[in-house]
């Protein structure tokens, strides 16, 4: 099991920003976003390096998107693939939103890379922990870094031995 630490809790030097995170501290409608944001702020006074990895980037603009699909979607009764496919220009507009994220993002942390090794620890963290696979390369990336400490609102990190969790109260 992991230490699962609150947000009012030490910090450690360097913390992954998990996806579950960062769009919760951008997202005003998610019921998390003040703690989130307000931890985010914490980390940034205090001195704390941020890390992120592609999986982030990737997710989080997956979910900006596919929210802007889905709304078009309910709003005309098609199907947010066809919404994808046939109305370009919510796609466009929504990218808009995923660059000044992404701005702000790259501004607050710095990007991993994706190792071999990082690769090959996935697979090995989805066989023995049960996680999804982007969950295991989150988790990956950050270990094969030398870093053990996230900022998640996922609870599946909370199987995973050795590292640290820092999720709300």
């Amino acid at each position: 099991m992991s230490e699962k630490r609150n947000f009012r809790d030490a910090l450690e030097p360097v913390i992954y920003w998990n996806t579950s995170f960062v769009i919760a501290q951008w997202d005003t409608n998610d019921p998390f976003h003040r703690e989130c944001l307000a931890f985010a702020r914490r980390m940034q006074r205090e001195g704390v390096v941020c890390v992120v990895s592609v999986f982030t980037y990737n997710e989080l603009a997956f979910h900006i998107l596919h929210r802007a699909l889905l709304q078009e979607a309910r709003r005309t009764g098609a199907w947010w693939r066809d919404v994808l496919r046939n109305s370009p220009h919510i796609f466009q507009t929504a990218m808009d939103e995923v660059d000044i994220v992404r701005t702000h993002l790259e501004r607050q942390t710095i990007l991993l890379p994706v190792t071999e090794a990082a690769h090959n620890l996935a697979f090995t963290l989805m066989r023995h922990y049960n996680l999804l696979p982007t969950d295991a390369y989150h988790v990956a990336v950050a270990v094969d870094a030398g870093v053990n400490a996230f900022a998640s609102l996922d609870e599946d990190l909370l199987a995973v031995d050795g590292i640290i969790v820092y999720a709300p109260l």
